[in-house]
């Protein structure tokens, strides 16, 4: 077969559903070619409007129909779902294959979310492949290869989930996000080996690798389950008295929340010891199972079961809370051991009867048992009332699922290639770096020479209240649709209260993100600023993938620089390589720095351009992005050109001379 550029160009004229081809997607098509071609690892900085979905797709479609198995991976469904329509608007003739988490899909046992744990506990479930040739439901099954085993599956019985891997196993193209790549990659290849891996928004691969590794141990949530499986349980006089408890404890908040449970479970207590004895109560479970539960003796057994769990489970939170907070723990400190087996037959019990989305209780005794297994690559510490088990590096995960494969990663904002690849397992690859199609005289960047400098030191409240003046001035004089970002709650409560004092001296209105909004709630946030207009105040974590195109967004004020705050997981990733760099004779005042760089100095770059990229999105959009920060005038900004982060030029100017300049500047657009 004819593999050749001049074959892959006609193909792509071909395919091409518009008229005219930009330049930069000619470029990253034939770049994408010759990669997985030659079986070199690639990774594309194209800013937005370049493009890259489908420069891309093409190259994908190309090899997936000369045989070539590939993977495209996203971060959201959203993502997901428009690669799947501009696949199947270019009509290829291909399995394309796409698979979400599992709680994405209903259980049709329990008829409510799927949950991992439930469904692999549930062995005997019939809506999954197994070795029977005939349903149920007297349908006969159709047979599918995993492995070297056959299994076979009822197409009208069979789960959406399970349907859905069935599909991935025979899939050309197959669609997921990183989170789901890490968890059933392996799995998924059982057929046939993946040769090609495209991963969008690469820039969000290590965060979502080390989300997915993590180990979290909360108590708390594994106490809930317990309290509402007790309740469950209790016979009618128990029942009546932890309802009257339920009446004395009306907010659980704070210290309620510790004196009612002691209250609970002392209640629970003298109740269970009138009848068995606690300590058999879990063995006696065990023995008797199905033939107990249900009967006014094993409702006893299983609050007596409970009991011994909140005991064990109180004792471990106990133990999380004396520990020091974003302190960095040895792993001798997290010998936890619950013994009681009995709780998982009980919460699986519980669940299919209540039809929950999820085995709570189940899932924070499988993370305990995780605990003894984690490696000297996880840095453990106490965040909140949750012990936290992070991976420092997850380049070594991310090559294990690599395989042999080519690797692609394209986003708009990657910044320093390099220090990508280290990260991400991807140390030899082919860079290619596009411009953005966009005039670039439509947007102006400028640095304040006589911003505050948002360093985190003494002074905080002087200096907030100065950054807040500066904010005020600039949305006054630019009468802007405009999205001011900050690094904290902390700072933008204080930036909202400010202004909230001096909204009549503002055009439109204020609006405000907030910490405990989902996607759904910022989303409809969004929405509404773009259709009204005013002042938009959020973090830095909203900005990403919001996209407001025209005037509903013309200016972006950064308040202050988004260096990550040190945790544990930052100080020994720095560490680590400081002392590489040690190892190999470099001087310890340059390792230090160049460790600061691989670091925090990346991620706040790499965040500060997400920022920036939110205002020029379509060929009709202008503004101005201004950096309230005086160190990215000082030394930040040219340290960003100078390693690739920020590729456009900046003004620096005093406020005063920008509260001039920004209103002539936008006027020279605005509404033509």
């Amino acid at each position: 077969m004819d593999n050749s550029l001049e074959d892959f160009r006609t193909f792509y004229r071909l395919k091409f559903p518009y008229e005219k081809i930009r330049p930069q997607q000619i470029k990253m098509m034939e770049k994408i070619f010759h990669s997985i071609k030659n079986k070199n690892h690639l990774i594309v900085e194209a800013p937005t409007g370049v493009g890259k979905t489908l420069s891309y797709l093409i190259p994908a479609i190309y090899f997936a129909e000369r045989g070539k198995r590939i993977i495209i991976l996203t971060e959201t469904i959203d993502q997901q779902e428009r690669i799947l329509e501009e696949l199947n608007a270019l009509k290829p003739n291909l399995k394309i294959s796409f698979i979400m988490g599992k709680n994405n899909f209903i259980c049709k046992v329990k008829g409510s979310k799927a949950d991992g744990l439930f469904c692999k506990l549930n062995r005997r479930c019939f809506h999954r492949p197994n070795r029977r040739t005939q349903c149920i439901c007297g349908t006969k099954k159709k047979p599918v290869k995993i492995g070297e085993e056959i299994r076979y599956y009822c197409p009208f019985c069979i789960c959406d989930y399970q349907k859905s891997k069935i599909e991935c196993l025979e899939g050309d193209i197959l669609v997921m996000n990183n989170s789901i790549f890490y968890h059933i990659k392996e799995e998924i290849d059982a057929n046939r080996k993946t040769e090609v891996i495209i991963c969008d928004e690469a820039h969000k691969l290590e965060k979502s690798i080390r989300n997915s590794a993590t180990i979290e141990v909360d108590p708390e949530v594994a106490l809930r389950r317990l309290r509402a499986m007790a309740y469950y349980f209790a016979p009618k006089m128990l029942e009546k008295y932890l309802t009257r408890l339920k009446e004395k404890y009306p907010m659980l908040d704070g210290d309620n929340i510790e004196n009612y449970e002691r209250d609970f479970w002392n209640i629970v207590h003298n109740y269970v010891s009138r009848y068995v004895d606690i300590e058999e109560c879990k063995d006696a479970l065990l023995y008797y199972g199905e033939e107990i539960i249900g009967t006014s003796k094993g409702n006893i057994v299983a609050l007596g079961t409970l009991l011994d769990g909140y005991y064990q489970i109180r004792s471990i939170k106990d133990k999380i809370l004396s520990f020091e907070e974003n302190k960095e723990l040895e792993r001798e400190e997290l010998r936890f051991k619950i013994d009681n087996r009995a709780l998982v037959y009980l919460e699986y019990h519980y669940v299919s009867q209540k039809k929950l989305p999820d085995m709570s209780l189940t899932d924070f005794l499988d993370r305990i048992k995780n605990l003894e297994s984690i490696d000297n690559n996880f840095v453990i510490y106490r965040s909140g009332k949750s012990l936290l088990c992070v991976p420092v590096l997850v380049s070594s995960y991310l090559k294990r699922l690599y395989g042999d494969a080519t690797v692609i990663h394209c986003s708009a904002t990657i910044g320093n290639l390099k220090i990508h690849g280290l990260k991400t397992g991807v140390e030899s690859f082919d860079p290619l770096v596009l411009d953005s199609p966009f005039p670039k005289e439509r947007r102006k960047i400028i640095a304040l020479t006589d911003g505050v400098n948002m360093k985190y030191e003494i002074d905080w409240n002087l200096k907030r209240k100065r950054a807040n003046e500066n904010i005020f001035k600039l949305l006054r004089s630019a009468e802007a649709n405009t999205l001011v970002l900050f690094r904290s709650f902390e700072d933008l409560k204080s930036a909202y209260n400010y202004l909230l004092e001096r909204a009549s001296e503002l055009k439109g209105n204020i609006f405000c993100y907030h910490p405990d909004m989902d996607g759904k709630d910022a989303k409809k946030l969004k929405e509404r600023f773009e259709r009204e207009g005013g002042v938009l105040l959020a973090t830095g974590r909203f900005a990403e993938g919001v996209d407001i195109p025209g005037e509903a967004l013309t200016m972006v004020i950064i308040d202050s620089l988004p260096f990550p705050v040190p945790t544990p997981l930052l100080n020994r990733e720095q560490r680590l390589i400081k002392e590489k760099l040690l190892r190999r004779g470099v001087d310890p005042k340059t390792a230090h720095w160049r460790s600061f760089l691989m670091t925090s100095f990346h991620t706040m770059s790499s965040t500060v351009i997400q920022m920036i990229g939110r205002l020029i999105r379509t060929e009709k959009d202008y503004g101005i992005v201004v950096i309230q920060d005086r160190r990215f005038c000082q030394w930040v900004g040219e340290e960003m050109r100078k390693r690739g982060y920020l590729k456009d030029k900046y003004i620096s100017m005093s406020l005063k001379n920008a509260l001039e300049y920004i209103p002539k500047f936008l006027g020279r657009f605005r509404n033509n």
